[in-house]
């Protein structure tokens, strides 16, 4: 089951990411490309994708605007994942750190985890 979730939350990531650089990029096509190469949660998917559109100010808010214009990108991407998913569910803030934290090793160095760590704990802690 943590790989579903983990493929989920992977998927997630790469679609916010890959939007941000394509405006004709929708999530039907994007789960179309993508079904067969790992399983992954497709209703989990929706909602995470339905929370980030729906909360993308409050997300944004979170985050200090200076320190998304001097953090890479894919920190504040992998960033605006965590906040989405959190957004749905408070209660699973350890999990969901740790989680996080997990998948972004498998995109940054050491340093930047650790940097990625400090900005998760911030903005869990201003979540309304």
């Amino acid at each position: 089951m943590l790989n579903l979730n983990k493929n989920t939350r992977l998927f997630f990531f790469q679609f916010i990411f890959q939007r941000n650089y394509s405006t004709d990029f929708e999530l039907d096509e994007f789960i179309k490309q993508n079904i067969k190469k790992r399983p992954f949660n497709k209703k989990k998917l929706l909602s995470l994708n339905e929370s980030f559109n729906s909360n993308l100010e409050k997300i944004k808010g979170l985050i200090d605007s200076k320190i998304i214009e001097k953090t890479n990108k894919i920190t504040v991407f992998l960033l605006y994942a965590f906040c989405s998913e959190y957004l749905l569910n408070k209660k699973k803030k350890k999990i969901l750190m740790s989680e996080y934290i997990k998948l972004s090793k498998d995109f940054l160095t050491q340093e930047e985890v650790k940097y990625f760590n400090y900005l998760l704990d911030d903005a869990s802690k201003k979540a309304p």
